[in-house]
């Protein structure tokens, strides 16, 4: 194994989150390019709930934690629920970050459940002061998980606006940032998306911003679909991005940046011009300034922020309404049946939702998406026709298309033992779609078209390594 890189080796200097200069979402795809060009980034960042899900991505996270510092990036916390965090996730977002001797960990302000409903991704909150107050509240409570290391918030792209904003944008974030003692991680990419899709100039948004409080940046691709701009992470940084980037770095400094490619990835030294590209405007930018004295967070001894209860009626009636007009198994609403929300942006809501269900999914069947477009044409049809399951929406969704997939010879080999590996990981689906982690021993064979046979054999324990025997002769 390669000893760990040091980020200040590489970067100049150690960010102020103890991360430095350039780094990329570690995925399969760019494993073996990142592994034997490892100088091309500074750090990297894993998804949080994927190491969840999959302990062989749990075990690559801790693995990798040996070359670079590794950023945990969860995205399934919830921290603008009214409702209140699910401290399950917190403590087990916790132990990730301690096993892995993460530097920071970074989460989102928005919510991804509301009226006992999972809406599956995450959606923006509405920039009210009560807002900003839940999200201190949630964040007092998550931190008690949590090791001692910095927490940075993440702004959201917007898809559906809530009628009752009273903060503009900047300003928002700006009232997270004071009541939870929190930095911010600036997805500029997003801020680019929630501008132009309002038809507002993206350099006036960002400046907006509290960019004092901004610790780490976030860059990436998106595509307009329907006169809408979308942050898609699957296309490359567009221009105008960068030099929103070269923008903020002008009042930040040289604070880390992380360039995000979930899908369509391209050449790798594509991306590595891309790291190359931030990485310069980073060097070119001025040093960062030291904050004032007297500067330190001023709401800290709020009444969410000192974790006493915060009342939130009207904005957990909102997020149970949305989560009912995201989620529910029908056609969109009509203008009145969407009402306070406007149809058009719930109906994209929705079929981003649906998006992102194929987007979940096919990461669990690894050897299906190999056959890359057939696979995703295959998912997009079987999620479009189930219903959301309740809880592990992606274990379930993977288990419908790798049935699916079972049925279509040209698929067949594949889907059948990705299916077997994940029905060695979770029992169901039960009568509502749900599945749950098998906590039981499992052996079992599956006899592939040919004639092939394949064992999956797992021990005692939801995250137990499952093993795939194919016996010769």
């Amino acid at each position: 194994m390669l000893a760990r890189l040091s980020s200040a080796s590489l970067s100049g200097g150690v960010g102020v989150v103890g991360v430095g200069g350039v780094g990329v979402g570690f995925r399969p795809e760019l494993a073996a390019d990142l592994l034997s060009a490892p100088g091309t980034v500074d750090f990297v960042e894993v998804v949080a709930e994927a190491c969840f899900a999959s302990p062989a991505a749990r075990r690559e996270a801790a693995a990798i934690a040996r070359i670079w510092p590794v950023v945990p990036h969860g995205v399934k916390l919830s921290l603008g629920s009214a409702s209140g965090v699910d401290l399950d996730r917190a403590r087990r977002l916790g132990a990730l970050c301690r096993e892995l001797a993460a530097p920071v960990v970074s989460e989102h302000v928005a919510f991804v459940r509301g009226g006992g409903r999972e809406i599956g991704h995450l959606t923006a909150l509405p920039y009210t002061v009560e807002a900003a107050r839940v999200v201190a509240r949630n964040v007092a409570a998550a931190r008690r998980a949590l090791p001692d290391i910095p927490l940075l918030l993440e702004n959201a792209a917007r898809t559906l606006r809530f009628p009752d904003d009273d903060l503009d944008e900047g300003r928002f974030y700006a009232e997270v940032a004071a009541r939870t003692g929190c930095d911010l991680l600036l997805d500029v990419g997003n801020v680019y998306a929630n501008a132009v899709n309002a038809g507002a100039d993206p350099a006036a948004l960002v400046r907006s911003y509290p960019l004092d409080r901004v610790a780490m940046i976030h860059i990436a691709g998106g595509a307009r679909e329907h006169g809408f701009y979308f942050d898609t992470h699957a296309h490359p940084v567009p221009a105008p991005v960068f030099a929103l980037l070269a923008a903020v770095l002008e009042r930040t400094g040289p604070v880390p940046i992380l360039l995000e490619r979930d899908g369509d990835f391209p050449p790798f030294a594509a991306l590595a011009a891309e790291i190359e590209a931030a990485r310069g405007l980073a060097r070119a930018a001025p040093p960062r300034a030291a904050p004032p004295a007297g500067s330190a967070v001023s709401l800290q001894t709020s009444t969410a922020a000192s974790g006493l209860p915060v009342d939130a009626p009207a904005l957990a009636a909102a997020q149970a309404r949305v989560a009912e007009l995201l989620t529910a198994p029908l056609d969109p609403p009509s203008p009145d049946g969407a009402r306070p929300f406007d149809a058009a942006e719930i109906a994209r809501s929705r079929a981003i939702l649906q998006r992102k269900r194929v987007d979940d999914a096919l990461p669990l069947l690894p050897r299906l998406s190999a056959h890359r477009e057939a696979a995703a044409r295959l998912a997009a049809r079987c999620v479009e026709a189930s219903p959301r399951a309740p809880r592990l929406t992606a274990v379930a969704d993977a288990l419908r298309i790798a049935d699916a997939a079972a049925a279509d010879a040209r698929l067949a080999p594949e889907a059948a033992v990705d299916r077997l590996l994940l029905r060695a990981r979770f029992v169901g689906p039960a009568g509502d779609g749900s599945v749950r982690p098998r906590l039981l021993p499992f052996i079992r064979r599956e006899r592939l078209p040919g004639g092939r046979v394949v064992w999956a054999i797992k021990g005692v324990g939801s995250s137990a390594e499952v093993r795939l025997v194919e016996p010769r002769g």
